[in-house]
């Protein structure tokens, strides 16, 4: 007992960024179905910028929606399990300052998200829209933003400017 108490002390930061991109990931996910149909769109800032109600039967940015292989959910469920454990596996070996818990938090907290999603409703709500003119760039929520900031920040600036060790 003392073990996982010492561990939760010592990776608190990590179990805290993981909590608040889960519960922001959830509230958002549940104003959005609450307050828009299916297909909705809001403008926020003209066509630039909306809020678009959508759910996605595939992974990251809509990959794979269109597949209708019978095992569909399986496989991609393995995959983002498969991805969890990749994750948590580099986590481990890595430096554990609080800019790498940050990083492991944001992304860890946005594969929880849309991995609960998907165990129990079998899609993710997505509801970020950016555009312009023609071209829309896909349909996202907090939790594949949480992602993406927590790799490019781990990736791009904590290893090429602090020379980390991550893995």
């Amino acid at each position: 007992m003392q073990k996982i108490k010492n561990f939760l002390l010592k990776e608190k930061v990590l179990f805290i960024t993981i909590a608040i991109i889960v519960i922001l990931d959830k509230i958002t996910k549940y104003i959005v179905k609450r307050n828009f149909y299916l297909g909705e769109s809001r403008k926020v800032i003209g066509n630039f910028f909306k809020l678009t109600y959508i759910e996605n039967t595939g992974i990251a940015f809509g990959l794979f929606s269109e597949w209708s292989h019978p095992l569909k959910s399986f496989i991609l469920f393995t995959l983002s399990i498969i991805a969890l454990y990749f994750i948590i596996s580099i986590y481990i070996k890595s430096e554990k300052s609080y800019m790498m818990q940050i990083c492991f938090g944001l992304i860890l907290g946005g594969a929880f998200g849309n991995i609960f999603d998907r165990i129990a409703f079998g899609k993710v709500v997505d509801f970020f829209d950016f555009g312009i003119k023609n071209y829309r760039w896909p349909f996202f929520n907090i939790a594949d933003s949480a992602i993406t900031i927590g790799v490019t920040i781990l990736i791009i600036i904590y290893t090429f400017f602090h020379k980390s060790k991550i893995a």
